[in-house]
């Protein structure tokens, strides 16, 4: 279901819901002042339209090709307001309403690399060529300018609406188990589901039993030249663990795949990624596992 919201734009703007709706707006009382930032001009930036928010199946409708994507990261909905200044150029704002603050971060980590500009916003944000992205608490919240350039303007007005967001929040307590050693900075991702998973390394098939009930961190490694992928699955059970251990430990002896090296212990599956059998990939598998304080099966 859709909701358009009237905006009357000046020092004072009042928000007239035609309805309320669980997801996007379920009291005028409830709003997280964000919404109330975005609904009004920002500086140059004159407010164009209707803030709309979508959820449910025009959720989806409306997001078309992306949908499966945010929809692995649990979205509950989005938010999208347009903007223009003097000059034509336009500011579309979309917000990103997650369930969790860990997957708000999961469908962050998913766009960034190391090499990115990164700038002190909400808990992290990036600045790209017609971008600014950030997330915060259970929010993720996009800047899209139809003009590449410098983007002190857009910075800005991105820490104001950080700003309104008055809850605090981490990155998801399982990446603080990746090693150390090694690690490159800001590349760790998030992921729950297999979809997910096919954006950092792909499998051809789910053998590793991933759902939204999975946990799971991906960390990029370099070392002389070399690079690997250091990962950790969490699953709500030992059972499911050990089930996607053997079944993906199968597919690994029968195609012979020489760049992979897993493990279990209790309800975790980890492992190495893109990082041939050598003395350094075994000094990550064992640095895995002193830091999640697991006993392997070896």
């Amino acid at each position: 279901m859709i909701r358009k919201i009237l905006i009357l734009t000046g020092i004072s703007f009042t928000l007239f819901v035609s309805g309320w709706l669980t997801g996007c707006f379920t009291t005028e009382k409830s709003l997280p002042s964000i919404y109330y930032s975005v609904a009004q001009n920002m500086g140059q930036y004159v407010v164009k339209g209707k803030l709309y928010c979508y959820e449910g199946a025009e959720l989806y409708k409306y997001m078309d090709n992306e949908a499966e994507g945010y929809r692995a990261y649990k979205i509950r909905s989005l938010s999208v307001q347009k903007y223009q200044n003097d000059s034509g150029i336009t500011l579309t704002i979309k917000i990103y309403n997650m369930l969790s603050p860990q997957d708000a971060f999961g469908i962050y980590s998913l766009s960034r690399n190391p090499e990115a500009r990164f700038v002190n916003i909400g808990n992290e944000g990036i600045n790209s060529s017609y971008t600014i992205e950030f997330w915060k608490a259970n929010f993720y919240v996009k800047l899209i300018h139809s003009i590449p350039g410098p983007k002190d303007d857009l910075i800005k007005i991105a820490k104001e609406l950080a700003g309104k967001i008055n809850r605090n929040s981490k990155e998801p307590q399982l990446v603080s188990s990746l090693p150390v050693k090694n690690y490159i900075p800001k590349s760790v991702k998030f992921f729950h589901e297999k979809i997910s998973l096919n954006n950092i390394y792909y499998i051809p098939e789910n053998f590793l039993k991933l759902n939204d009930k999975t946990n799971g961190v991906v960390g990029y490694y370099q070392n002389n030249g070399k690079k690997a992928k250091a990962f950790i699955i969490k699953y709500p059970s030992k059972d499911t663990a050990k089930t996607a251990y053997e079944e993906y430990s199968k597919y690994l002896d029968i195609h012979q795949k020489q760049d992979a090296v897993i493990n279990v212990s209790d309800n975790y599956v980890f492992g190495v990624w893109d990082g041939m059998d050598s003395e350094w990939t075994r000094g990550i598998m064992n640095d895995l596992s002193n830091t999640l304080g697991l006993n392997a099966q070896g």
